[in-house]
């Protein structure tokens, strides 16, 4: 398996792990009604689906572009570029829309804050170069994934 396939596939691993980011944010976090438990239960259960989304999205990119996962042995630029910008990244915003509008828990509106700016630096990294995620998906999306994860959200965290 090339080292390029598997980079890859790791960046598409992480994505489906994690389900979470976004692009560039409109909004801020506002404070919401729930509490941590209910908001980490909500936003774990929008990244589980976010999950399933993006794994049919994957499978519908390789279907309409006539690819098979052993294809993508040795990714072309337009393979990360449709991967990345057409699948990932619609994917990932939408779920951050989401979990903004959950609105965070009382007094943890920094943290959350802090979560969704390392997602969405990932993210514009992502968008602006795709053919980086192969070589460093750790780095892009790791510090997003850590504070996720230090925060309580298991599915949203796992990258």
């Amino acid at each position: 398996m090339g080292t390029s396939r598997i980079a890859l596939i790791g960046a598409v691993a992480v994505a489906l792990l994690s389900g979470c980011g976004g692009g560039g944010s409109d909004t801020t976090v506002t404070t919401g009604s729930l509490s941590k438990e209910a908001f980490v239960k909500k936003a774990d259960a929008i990244c589980t689906e976010g999950n399933e989304r993006l794994q049919k999205g994957f499978a519908t990119y390789l279907r309409k572009n006539k690819k098979s996962i052993i294809a993508l042995r040795h990714p072309s630029k337009a393979d990360y570029e449709g991967l990345i910008g057409g699948v990932l990244v619609p994917n990932l915003e939408r779920e951050i829309k989401e979990i903004r509008a959950l609105g965070a828990p009382d007094g943890d509106e920094q943290r959350i804050e802090a979560i969704f700016t390392a997602w969405e630096e990932g993210i514009e990294v992502s968008e602006n170069d795709p053919e980086a995620v192969k070589h460093s998906s750790e780095a892009i999306f790791g510090i997003g994934s850590r504070l996720a994860k230090e925060y309580g959200l298991e599915v949203c965290g796992s990258r």
